[in-house]
């Protein structure tokens, strides 16, 4: 097994959005070509470790070297290991955004008081990973520390910390206030009931995690799109109960903030579906395929896999995503003709 540890400069500026896009295609990729590690981002430098089959973490590395976001690549170690020194592949940076943080397989190494890696000295690669954390290499720039956030953003942030120790089911606005160290008066003053609140996490939340995967659409075609989309959803069990809890109150146009449920689904679903009507003009897709038929049945495999992962502990919803839509993808290049299988003779009476 094979440890490369380098460092390098940013050619540009890189926005929160592309470093959580780089980070969920990144991790996505790595995990299927069975590479660990991190990369971390501060300032305009980088430190990247790959551990992994040494011809992997070569050609992984190769692709650093020649990306045009990259200059000034160096390696400080290339070595032999025994065993793995990262249990998955992460990222490390400093976002101004604060629910960057929550994007699955992001490191919180920059945080202000966190501290020393009590793994540092077993590793090369973890010894030089504490080094890059405490090196003055580039001037600190997180704005984010929780006393500069809005209150508003602050609020929703508490929300998102309550689901995440409590579930949708123990939710309260007081509950979310004392996560994001605010009185219940003060959160009351943006939100004036618990629904509203879960209302602007969804959207935020939801936004944060889909938003750097969006760009797949036009890359990858819309399958892919859900995919990494049902990868990253995989990684929050809290955020799919929270989608489950609005689907079902969207249900009820009673209920506080049915109507805007209902509307941010219609919305998600129009994504799809334009998404495969551009699959099918770029070719990604057969024209036998029905684009508002499409999406109707993508979603109906994509919702439904969320729900039965929570209601079942054995279901890996990637794997039964890629299983099922590749078979439906199959389908569409055939025309399409009416089933009669179900069609069940009834006995005659006597």
């Amino acid at each position: 097994m094979r440890s490369i540890v380098y460092t390098s400069t940013q050619t540009r500026p890189i926005t929160d959005t592309e470093l959580a896009q780089i980070l969920a295609v990144g991790r996505e990729k790595n995990t299927a070509l069975g590479v660990t590690g991190i990369l971390a981002h501060k300032g305009d430098n980088c430190l990247g470790i790959l551990e992994g089959d040494d011809e992997t973490v070569r050609a992984r590395f190769e692709q650093v070297r020649i990306d045009p976001r990259h200059t000034n690549v160096r390696v400080l170690a290339d070595e032999s290991v025994a065993q793995r020194s990262f249990p998955d592949w992460s990222m490390a940076f400093q976002p101004l955004d604060p629910l960057m943080r929550h994007v699955p397989g992001f490191s919180d190494l920059f945080t202000d008081g966190r501290p020393l890696d009590q793994a540092a000295g077993l590793t090369r690669a973890r010894g030089l990973l504490e080094w890059f954390r405490k090196h003055p290499l580039a001037p600190l720039t997180s704005q984010t520390a929780a006393d500069e956030e809005a209150p508003r953003t602050r609020a929703v942030n508490g929300a998102i910390t309550a689901l995440h120790d409590g579930g949708v089911t123990r939710f309260t606005l007081d509950v979310a206030a004392a996560h994001a160290g605010m009185t219940p008066e003060a959160v009351r003053q943006f939100f004036s009931t618990d629904r509203a609140l879960l209302a602007a996490t969804v959207e935020r939340w939801t936004e944060a995690i889909s938003a750097p995967l969006a760009p797949l659409i036009a890359e990858k075609g819309t399958v892919a799109y859900l995919h990494a989309l049902m990868a990253a959803h995989a990684e929050e069990p809290a955020l799919m109960e929270l989608l489950a809890y609005s689907l079902a109150s969207a249900s009820d146009p009673s209920l506080d903030g049915a109507d805007y449920y209902r509307s941010m689904y219609r919305r998600f679903r129009e994504a799809i579906h334009e998404g495969l009507v551009v699959d099918v003009r770029e070719g990604r897709e057969p024209a036998t395929m029905d684009p508002v038929r499409g999406a109707k049945q993508l979603l109906a495999l994509y919702d439904g896999l969320r729900l039965q992962a929570l209601l079942t502990a054995d279901t890996d919803v990637v794997n039964e995503f890629d299983r099922a839509a590749t078979r439906m993808r199959r389908g569409w290049s055939e025309q399409y003709e009416q089933p009669r299988y179900w069609d069940i003779p009834v006995a005659s009476a006597r």
